[in-house]
């Protein structure tokens, strides 16, 4: 297991280690103290997982996300500070898979770090399912794409699978707990953040709350998939030979 620590101050990236080598204990710390010197180790070592404390000053939090998901959709998880509810907005708006405020116990670090890395074997299972078409939309869980009028939608991971679990629950309302156990497992508190994920799926797919297309909301229960029933598998052979 690669994980690497961007801007992360010594004592908390000591934490975090211990908190990940909690479960991998053969896991490979590389660590940069500035954010561009990290984005180039993410693209030479390929890495398992990011985890990113906005401590460095050659970017902004912003940036350094969104520079990082021009070439990378490894799991990302921000390190931040209690009470920046804006930081938090920031983080997952630019592209982060999780936020964990500071400070906090080993528990919960651990706990969420293990929700975050367990999505990498996730990613690898995901390539036997099939891909889905629904209408003008094709989700594709091989590759982790998704494809709408034929233009690729850059998802994170988080955004692709919560996508790809309501697609592939058309017409059923999932819960919002159901979801919170997909993405980050029984254990963690992500308690507010599908609503935040939801939000930032709507924008890229270009759908309206108020008139969706897309994703409906079941007000205090969840969020049902309303596009066209998926294809079958082959009548997405044509679709999937012209990538």
């Amino acid at each position: 297991m690669k994980v690497v620590f961007i801007g992360v101050d010594p004592r908390i990236s000591e934490m975090a280690l211990m908190s990940v080598r909690l479960r991998w204990p053969d896991t490979m710390p590389l660590v940069s103290s500035t954010a561009s010197e990290g984005l180039e180790l993410v693209e030479r070592v390929a890495p398992d997982v990011v985890i990113l404390h906005p401590d460095f000053t050659d970017m902004s939090l912003a940036q350094s996300i969104h520079e990082l998901r021009r070439f990378s959709n490894v799991p990302l998880m921000v390190l931040g500070r209690q009470g920046d509810e804006m930081e938090v907005v920031t983080s997952l708006e630019s592209g982060a898979d999780d936020y964990i405020r500071l400070p906090c116990d080993l528990t919960e670090m651990t706990t969420r770090m293990w929700a975050l890395i367990r999505r990498v074997g996730v990613a690898v299972s995901h390539e036997r399912e099939s891909p889905l078409m629904s209408g003008r939309l094709l989700v594709n869980p091989a590759t982790y794409e998704v494809f709408l009028d034929g233009q690729r939608i850059a998802l994170t991971s988080t955004e692709f699978r919560l996508l790809y679990l309501l697609v592939r629950n058309r017409g059923t309302v999932v819960s919002h707990q159901a979801v919170e156990r997909a993405l980050w497992g029984d254990q963690s508190d992500s308690s507010g953040l599908v609503k935040k994920y939801v939000q930032r799926l709507r924008k890229k797919l270009e759908d309206d709350s108020r008139e969706p297309r897309w994703i409906a909301s079941v007000h205090g229960v969840g969020y049902r998939f309303i596009g066209p029933t998926p294809a079958a598998q082959e009548e997405l052979q044509p679709v999937l030979a012209g990538r």
